[in-house]
């Protein structure tokens, strides 16, 4: 699976494609490093903004839960923390609001 393979890091394509003595391949190298730089950079900003998304919904599970007098359980807190879908820690947000327990919020 490709999406499993790490980045190359900038170093790395540096060497890959460092300076030519020829001033067209030269050009050419430092285009597509440009490239591949620009692709890095937007892949790392969207795995920032989702991980902190998830950061963000799963605090505001425990706050709900917090502020109704819930304290989950170490299983429950794990649950929430390993949690990367961030549909279902908006549902189990909605539904901490009105739970009588934490096994219900995180139905």
């Amino acid at each position: 699976m490709l999406e499993n393979l790490a980045m190359p890091t900038h170093e790395e394509l540096i060497l890959r494609f460092g300076r030519a003595d020829d001033p067209e391949i030269d050009a050419r190298r430092q285009h597509i490093l440009s490239f591949l730089l620009q692709g890095l950079k937007a892949r790392e900003l969207t795995i920032g903004w989702v991980e902190g998304e998830l950061t963000e919904a799963r605090a505001s599970v425990r706050r709900v839960l917090a502020i109704r007098g819930l304290t989950p359980s170490k299983d429950d807190d794990a649950r929430i923390e390993a949690c990367a879908d961030v549909e279902t820690l908006h549902r189990w947000h909605s539904q901490a609001v009105t739970a009588a327990r934490v096994s219900d919020a995180l139905a």
